[in-house]
């Protein structure tokens, strides 16, 4: 499906009905920047230190302690001491799960014992992963509301950019073409997932591209500025429509039209790093996932954003079957099997994401900035959206750390475990989150909902033990 219109076949704007106009604003062809924080980019100056930036890349069913653990380490630890395990990864051998990680040891941290259970992520958490709340009314429940902001929204504050933060999505339908899942940029405000890449890239390089994407480019941009005054003239003749939501939806085109013209600012830059786009149509899920990958490492290098979310989930329960990795069973089956059954279906999958974060990686490191390369100022935050397992309870949120945003994280070659939750010395999800926050500079005491479980335990503050 691609929602922008053949230029040869466009009709006019008298042709449009209202109902039409409204579709296609619900659809959204700049559905990317959904959201009301758009900064300046300032020009980049001669010897100007290279913009910090930060990607999440998710998976589904839980991110399993003993597929990330590195070998030689107790792989069943249920309560700790009061005291963090701090050991070098260049001792330590990464698992077979992870085993593409490899090259990148001494920049990488392991992570495990943080706590998020008020996110319930029992099968997916949507926007209580990077929001560290309840975002469903209940643990099985497949319905998420954005109860507030997420993470990658409050980072792009300080990270400003053209898109404050791009959402790219792999859903298991290729037809699908939007999807809210995990972002939001303030309470009922979702982030939809750009799910096709083809569409994503139109919306990203669509003024530097040639043929149809620049064709199709020019006509939403004539289409842009007359659904926006239209959307202004019919505005108190709407009653049955929510008067806000509709005053968000014209923010969001204002937005637009001003993002497009800074766009042209930096023309050459973006035509520079735009991807290859033989891979963007394709039904294939790892065609997609890897389209993805491209466009986020592309839309990094030419500066349209700082913040990336790549949700390779895709929300509460939807799960895939990776029949292109040989695994013909789908993951709701896999998260209910045990032992060597489960690891046979899981471990292939849990490599091909592990080489998804390694080729963005390499794809950020490949790219010359300043006196360094693009990965040398990013972070690269690889978790899973349901925690620690497919029935994730949040007791502990394993990640995997890449790069060290500009050297203002301690994460070089390190593996870190906090004590279990509920003893002391624990550490929380928000408190990592608050750490990111600290590190670009915005110094507020606390991110997301506390955890009334965790009352004698004093989970306040930034983790000191990354920040430089």
């Amino acid at each position: 499906m691609n929602i922008f219109p053949d230029p040869l076949n466009m009709v006019t704007p008298g042709q449009l009905d209202r109902r039409s106009v409204l579709k296609g604003i619900t659809l959204g062809a700049g559905a990317v920047v959904l959201q009301p924080f758009l900064n300046s980019l300032e020009a980049q100056a001669a010897g100007e230190a290279p913009p910090k930036r930060v990607v999440f890349l998710f998976e589904s069913n839980g991110l399993y302690r003993r597929h990330i653990l590195p070998r030689g380490i107790e792989s069943n630890r249920r309560v700790g001491p009061a005291q963090v395990i701090d050991r070098p990864l260049a001792d330590l051998e990464l698992p077979e799960p992870i085993a593409p990680l490899a090259p990148f040891k001494n920049r990488m941290a392991i992570l495990l014992g943080m706590s998020c259970k008020n996110a319930m992520p029992n099968h997916g958490a949507a926007y209580g992963a990077l929001g560290c709340y309840p975002a469903r009314d209940n643990a099985n429940g497949t319905n998420a509301f954005a109860h507030g902001q997420t993470i990658d929204h409050a980072l792009a504050q300080s990270l400003t950019g053209i898109v404050p933060v791009v959402g790219l999505g792999v859903d298991a339908s290729p037809n699908t073409v939007f999807k809210n899942t995990v972002s939001a940029s303030a309470r009922r405000r979702p982030l939809p997932m750009v799910c096709q890449p083809d569409v994503a890239f139109q919306m990203l390089f669509g003024s530097v591209a040639e043929g149809n994407a620049g064709r199709a480019f020019n006509v939403r941009n004539r289409l842009l500025d007359w659904a926006r005054s239209d959307i202004r003239r019919v505005r108190s003749a709407l009653p049955a429509m929510d008067r806000e939501q509709l005053d968000i939806y014209l923010d969001t085109f204002e937005q637009m039209r001003t993002r497009q013209d800074r766009v042209d600012a930096i023309r050459d830059q973006v035509r520079a790093n735009r991807p290859a786009i033989d891979r963007f149509n394709s039904v294939r899920q790892t065609d997609r996932f890897e389209a993805q990958c491209a466009l986020a490492a592309s839309a990094l290098a030419s500066r349209l954003t700082n913040v990336v979310v790549l949700d390779g989930s895709c929300g509460p329960h939807a799960y895939k079957t990776w029949a292109e990795l040989g695994i013909n069973v789908d993951g709701h089956s896999i998260g209910h099997s045990l032992g060597e059954t489960q690891d046979q279906s899981a471990i292939p999958i849990r490599r091909y994401h592990a080489q998804r974060v390694a080729d963005l990686a390499n794809r950020l490191a490949a790219i010359r900035e300043g006196n360094g390369t693009l990965l040398d100022s990013t972070l690269i935050v690889y978790m899973s959206d349901s925690a620690e397992s497919h029935h994730g309870q949040g007791t502990e949120w394993p990640m995997i750390l890449i790069g060290n945003l500009g050297g203002r994280l301690r994460t070089a070659g390190r593996f870190l475990e906090f004590p279990h939750y509920n003893t002391n010395g624990h550490r929380t999800l928000g408190q990592f989150y608050l750490s990111l926050l600290h590190a670009v500079g915005d110094r507020r005491e606390r991110f997301g909902e506390p955890d009334s479980g965790l009352r004698d335990i004093n989970t306040t503050g930034p983790l000191t033990e990354i920040l430089a």
